[in-house]
């Protein structure tokens, strides 16, 4: 029988709680691989969504903008420049 992701969640808690680390270990690392693998179906859906359905790039907040590139190649001209 498996553990659902509360059970397992708990169990990691009450193993970190208790210190008994040897017990929360292979739970962590269930725990993260499952987010893992969640997080890769999200980003599989949103790539095929792009290739074949014409949907549009999403970009994260951590994306530089045009502005930000070309204002950091002129930054970069400008050294070389100097030097």
């Amino acid at each position: 029988m498996s553990m659902t992701p509360d059970t397992k969640l708990n169990s990691f808690i009450n193993a970190v709680v208790d210190q008994d680390f040897n017990k929360a270990a292979p739970t962590f690392h269930e725990l993260l691989q499952a987010k893992m693998q969640d997080a890769l179906e999200q980003e599989k859906v949103k790539v095929a969504d792009q290739m074949f359905n014409g949907a549009e790039a999403e970009l994260d907040d951590d994306d530089p903008s045009e502005e930000d590139v070309d204002a950091a190649i002129d930054e970069l001209e400008d050294e070389d420049e100097a030097a």
